[in-house]
């Protein structure tokens, strides 16, 4: 059992971070910034400290230069609120032990603390004693020269991270896609569907490495957006049309239905009704899944381009091609924006989205290089900001 301090301005961080290391069979003091983290060291001497941060925060920094002065060989696990390779590895060189992203569980922890637990610093031997001749100042510059040599070890045994050059591993943001005109996506919540519109091909793919796992030709259709709706996948197809496939083998068509709001960019099934956008009317649709998915409400679209559409289990959301980013809808008023998210991967230009999907955690999106038809399609990962997914999957 060892004494660990949590440094952690929100409240939830620092009981999520206390509770897993309690359960690793820790004591754990607490504290809510660096000021009262510095009084844990001094008072209750911690063997290790860890500090949760977002990847835009420098409290990790912070700490790392008070400890060179006051606790020299104390590690620092930094706990990052996201991945992100490239600022884990500016604490890395900045001398923390080590950084780990979520989830901050007792399991996913315990590796990391225990490794950090057994990091000892340097030992000295008892030196014999020194003549008398000796004056008093040669005693303190022995001192001072024995301290300064501490200081130094840990700040050297700090700065190269005790051997260590590599990245902290993390899933892979984006995925090359065989083929250059990806048009529609979907997730059944075991694999991804997307649709090629140039091939008139519907491809089935990995959930972790997007490879293919089965192609279906499409003789008859031009697929575009696409909905996975129970044990069937819809299918927005040109000209004028919305087929619903079976989800066997074949993709066997249950049935065909002519559009009336053509144009459709994306598809999205909540349980009950079937939403669609389109760019003619920048109209938002809600449908019943009849013979003919007969539209029975419509709603001005409030972005600027729709690409897009998906339901995250308790509204829906669509990409807005105009401003890069996510838009959140009122589930009884679509027409009204509860939430952006910007999306980086599109501010460059370089790509353009053709389809939205949300795994859970996360926003998947596919996309199309330009100009049209240039180079291989792309799947962009999305991950969410921490405090925006407990907004959306708080009920």
């Amino acid at each position: 059992m060892a004494v660990l301090a949590v440094v952690a301005k929100d409240e939830e961080q620092r009981l999520t971070l206390k509770l897993a290391l309690e359960e690793l069979g820790h004591l754990v003091a607490a504290a809510k910034d660096l000021s009262g983290a510095m009084e844990i060291v001094s008072r209750q001497r911690p063997r290790l400290m860890i500090v949760a941060q977002a990847p835009s925060e420098t409290v990790a920094e912070s700490a790392l230069a008070e400890l060179e002065r006051e606790a020299p060989l104390l590690p620092v696990i930094v706990a990052m609120t996201e991945r992100k390779a490239a600022r884990a590895l500016d604490l890395l060189k900045a001398g923390a032990y080590e950084v780990v992203a979520p989830p901050w569980t007792a399991e996913h922890m315990a590796a990391t603390v225990s490794k950090a637990l057994r990091f000892k610093g340097t030992a000295f031997e008892a030196s014999r004693p020194i003549e008398k001749k000796i004056g008093v100042g040669a005693y303190a510059a022995l001192g001072l020269l024995l301290v300064a040599m501490a200081a130094g070890w840990g700040a050297l045994e700090r700065h190269r991270r005790l051997a260590r050059e590599s990245e902290v591993p993390v899933p892979p943001s984006e995925f090359a896609l065989p083929y250059a005109h990806p048009a529609g996506l979907a997730y059944d919540g075991k694999r991804y569907w997307i649709s090629d519109w140039f091939s008139q091909t519907i491809h089935r793919h990995d959930p972790n490495t997007f490879a293919v796992l089965r192609t279906r030709y499409l003789p008859q259709e031009v697929p575009g957006a696409l909905a996975y709706a129970g044990d069937a996948l819809y299918a927005a197809a040109a000209p004028r049309g919305i087929v619903k496939h079976l989800l066997d083998d074949r993709l066997s068509v249950l049935s065909w239905s002519r559009d009336a709001a053509p144009q459709t960019v994306g598809l999205a099934y909540d349980g009950l009704y079937l939403w669609s956008v389109d760019t003619k009317t920048k109209k938002i649709h809600k449908r019943i899944p009849d013979e003919g998915l007969s539209v029975i409400e419509s709603y001005p679209y409030p972005g600027g381009v729709p690409t897009a559409l998906t339901f995250d289990g308790r509204a829906l959301w669509s990409l807005d091609w105009t401003n890069r980013e996510l838009l959140r809808h009122d589930f009884k008023n679509p027409n009204r924006v509860t939430m952006r998210l910007p999306l980086d991967a599109y501010r460059g230009g370089r790509w353009k989205p053709t389809g939205l999907a949300f795994d859970g955690s996360r926003f998947v999106s596919t996309a199309e290089e330009l100009p049209r038809g240039e180079g291989l399609g792309r799947v962009f990962i999305h991950e969410i900001p921490p405090e925006h997914l407990r907004a959306i999957l708080t009920p």
